[in-house]
């Protein structure tokens, strides 16, 4: 167990075989009066029974693909608690990957000025990185979390057992936030991660807790994102950027966030190691190149309204070496472009 400290005090994030059933014994976190959930459904026919004891109400089924992102969703879910009759001393559980923690954290932000939320991750991408931290919000059709608050759980809940009912695609899209945390820690985590020959639950499963103690105290240190913590975005700004240009339709998360990594690599003279990562990527099944029906103006527009642009321009990540990775720096439009450029066809670099 990891104890995550937070402006509004520490909560627990219990990583290993049992640890959503941790509460029902009397020996995890007080989660409030009565606990309500919100699944996956997905997930919730493949690991409904990580899913802690609730008030008796059955949970709230949601499609977890990323066009359930949006404020729409966030409406229908909020009417959802409010029929339900859900209380501010009642907890929310959110049983899914990134875009179910992501909605419900949001939703139990805002519903009534807020209630405690606990996250049940059950997906790669949300047990190495979304479920931690606080982040919650919604996609706009113009940009990708546009709409959120800051609003940390009140406990995450991790059984790796989880990773082992996932569709290979799906693992390798939480992969790539593997390989983007290897590449902000360096040392032993990164030399953990390039040494993966293939990609299996049973390899990745014992990366989550060092992946989760990396991106833990990075965030103990920056909570509201005002400097250290933006390293977490790397790969994320050309990224999302891609997810927007695509209309949150043609790659997983994971999966534009792996072509967000080689862009960066680029844009950070580190080719080298952008041709490691490409392997690494391959290896896992991940896309090395663009999809060439998506349209390269778009994708730089939409890196343009990044959320964490400021009067100074974009601060994007770059890396200097694994465990060498630094933030808010510029890039010239030029350069943006050519890395954008290249991705969709290798020959242009």
């Amino acid at each position: 167990m990891i104890w995550a400290r937070s402006r509004s005090g520490a909560y627990p994030a219990l990583i290993g075989p049992g640890a959503t059933r941790l509460g029902d014994r009397g020996r995890g976190p007080a989660l409030g009066s009565r606990t309500f959930a919100v699944a996956d459904r997905v997930a919730l026919g493949a690991v409904g029974t990580l899913l802690p004891d609730t008030a008796g109400a059955p949970p709230i089924e949601i499609d977890g693909g990323e066009p359930a992102k949006s404020l729409a969703s966030a409406g229908h879910l909020l009417g959802e608690l409010a029929r339900a009759g859900v209380r501010r001393d009642d907890a929310l559980i959110a049983l899914g990957g990134g875009v179910i923690g992501d909605l419900a954290g949001f939703c139990a932000a805002v519903y009534q000025r807020g209630i405690p939320v606990v996250h049940v991750p059950t997906t790669l991408v949300a047990q190495v990185d979304s479920a931690y931290g606080g982040k919650t919000g919604v996609d706009l059709p113009e940009a990708k979390n546009y709409v959120g608050a800051f609003h940390q759980p009140a406990a995450v809940l991790t059984d790796p057992a989880a990773l082992r009912t996932l569709p290979g695609p799906e693992l390798a899209a939480g992969f790539a936030e593997v390989i983007k945390t290897a590449l902000i820690a360096g040392g032993s985590l990164w030399e953990r991660v390039r040494a993966i020959e293939s990609l299996d639950a049973d390899a990745v499963a014992p990366l989550v807790f060092d992946c989760v103690r990396t991106k833990l105290e990075i965030v103990a240190a920056d909570e509201r994102d005002a400097g250290r913590r933006a390293v977490l975005n790397l790969g994320h700004t050309v990224g999302h950027a891609i997810e927007t240009a695509s209309s949150y339709g043609r790659y997983r998360h994971g999966e534009a966030v792996a072509l967000g990594m080689l862009a960066t690599l680029r844009l950070s003279g580190q080719d080298d190691l952008r041709e490691e990562v490409a392997a690494l990527l391959a290896r896992a099944g991940l896309p090395s190149e663009l999809d060439p029906a998506i349209d390269v103006d778009a994708v730089l527009t939409a890196a343009g309204r990044d959320k964490k642009r400021t009067a100074e321009g974009i601060g994007f990540v770059l890396v200097e070496g694994p465990g060498r990775v630094e933030h808010g720096r510029q890039v010239d439009a030029d350069s943006l472009r050519g890395a954008v450029v290249e991705l969709q066809d290798s020959r242009a670099a």
